[in-house]
């Protein structure tokens, strides 16, 4: 029997497709990945693709921190607004990060692990700092 090493993970993008409304067979259809490769992502036995993350975030605006932080909201709070973030001097390498993410799938989650496992660690510190970045209230939680 497989170990569902990423069952978090399934469960986010599970609670995804459910809030669309879509069976499998839809989800497969949209993204071009077959069921079974889904159903896979979904049980947590395979970390998704990044063609799929892609196609969740691009398409329907889902947070890739709700689906590897288990928490915050699920759908993007900057696309909420309408607003594109400003990198300011680092917005040409955040480009090109970008850039290599979509493309290369093992950079990506490399990036993701890293970031996971830096707010997990960090939790407190990028809360305060979202919370004053946003300029929200301590009552509403971003992450």
């Amino acid at each position: 029997m497989r170990e569902a090493r990423y069952s978090d993970i399934g469960l986010q993008l599970k609670n995804i497709r459910e809030r669309l409304n879509w069976t499998l067979d839809t989800m497969s259809q949209a993204t071009g990945i077959s069921r079974s490769y889904i159903s896979d992502f979904e049980r947590g036995f395979k970390l998704p693709t990044a063609k799929y993350l892609k196609y969740l975030h691009d398409t329907h605006h889902f947070s890739l921190n709700f689906i590897f932080g288990s928490d915050g909201r699920m759908l993007n709070p900057r696309v909420e607004k309408n607003l594109k973030p400003d990198f300011g001097k680092y917005g040409e390498e955040i480009d090109e990060l970008l850039l290599y993410l979509s493309r290369i799938p093992h950079a990506l989650f490399a990036v993701l692990g890293f970031f996971a496992e830096y707010k997990i660690n960090n939790k407190q510190l990028v809360k305060q700092f979202l919370m004053e970045k946003e300029g929200e209230g301590p009552e509403r939680q971003i992450i």
